[in-house]
């Protein structure tokens, strides 16, 4: 006891010393500073103007999403409808192709909006030539409630309307809506699944295939990945024609994320530092847009934001 009160009444100056002079030091050799809070204030804005001018864009050089027809995967993304039931096309929420591509669907993932039919669309494949193209395609259609279609009308809450910005189905409080697609290592349509926030809407009800064969995808060529529009051309089809559409949180993974996954990612409508993920291993993209493009993950890729394109707060 005595020893012990020596050490309380003797030493203590010393390691009170030790706790206002050197803490800091202390808790870096041992690992215990506090990491950076995740912050999510801000959102990338989409022009309604099309062309690369005003873009949303970054070329993987490195060759970390070069995904084929027997990869899984899994695309995920907050997006906010700021298209009206008057846009009748399409709306390519995040397309990778070939850089420099001739085709559009060369070397190409992509997912997309269809207003004029109400459907979100899984595609992969490539085209080479006028005459050569082997894609695969899910659509999963939100305003039939019945038959196959059933999933997808209770996924989305849009009821018999058509997704806007005037009926953004469910969506959080902020009224963003997490869009997730995944595909497993089969390589046709029936491997996909589409989840609106944590519903699952389950495999597509509408597939088309084009081409014999599988898709014959390079793991190789850099892909020209674009968000909010059609990045192969400067006449690029429009994306929107109401106010902007905004997106968040746009995540890419190496598998197919499971169900509990997906919850896990959706977070009760509040969206998470993805690199906290419990997958978080698979996790190959993650782009927050705090008034950057930069990627928050293991790889370098940054979007260059252009022109009418922009940041806004959520």
């Amino acid at each position: 006891m005595a020893d012990i009160n020596k050490i309380s009444s003797v030493e203590i100056g010393n390691i009170s010393k030790v706790s206002s002079v050197a803490l800091t030091s202390i808790g870096e050799v041992l690992g215990l500073t506090k990491a950076a809070s995740f912050t999510d204030e801000y959102a990338v804005s989409k022009s309604l103007s099309t062309g690369k001018a005003n873009s949303i864009n970054f070329v993987d050089s490195t060759d970390d999403l070069n995904f084929t027809g027997s990869s899984a995967f899994t695309i995920s993304f907050w997006v906010k409808a700021g298209w009206n039931s008057s846009l009748n096309t399409n709306i390519h929420f995040f397309l990778g192709q070939k850089e420099n591509a001739s085709y559009q669907l060369s070397d190409m993932i992509k997912v997309i909006y269809t207003e004029s039919t109400n459907r979100i669309r899984l595609q992969y494949g490539n085209k080479t030539t006028g005459s050569n193209a082997w894609t695969k395609q899910g659509e999963w259609l939100f305003h039939a409630n019945g038959g196959a279609y059933a999933a997808g009308y209770q996924a989305a809450g849009l009821g018999g309307t058509y997704w806007s910005a005037s009926n953004r189905g469910y969506a959080n409080d902020d009224g963003y809506t997490l869009i997730t697609v995944t595909k497993s290592t089969t390589n046709h349509p029936s491997g996909m699944k589409l989840y609106w926030n944590a519903n699952n809407a389950g495999a597509p009800p509408i597939v088309y295939t084009s081409g014999t064969g599988s898709p014959a995808m390079s793991t190789t060529n850099n892909r020209s990945w674009s968000l909010g529009s059609n990045g192969v051309a400067n006449s690029e089809i429009k994306t929107g024609n109401s106010t902007a559409t905004l997106y968040n949180g746009l995540t890419f993974w190496n598998k197919e994320l499971s169900s509990s996954e997906v919850s896990e990612l959706y977070n009760s409508g509040t969206p998470i530092d993805a690199k906290t993920h419990s997958a978080a291993g698979n996790l190959v993209g993650f782009w927050n847009f705090e008034q950057n493009g930069n990627d928050d993950s293991s790889n370098s890729n940054t979007f260059t934001v252009s022109g009418g394109s922009g940041y806004a707060t959520i």
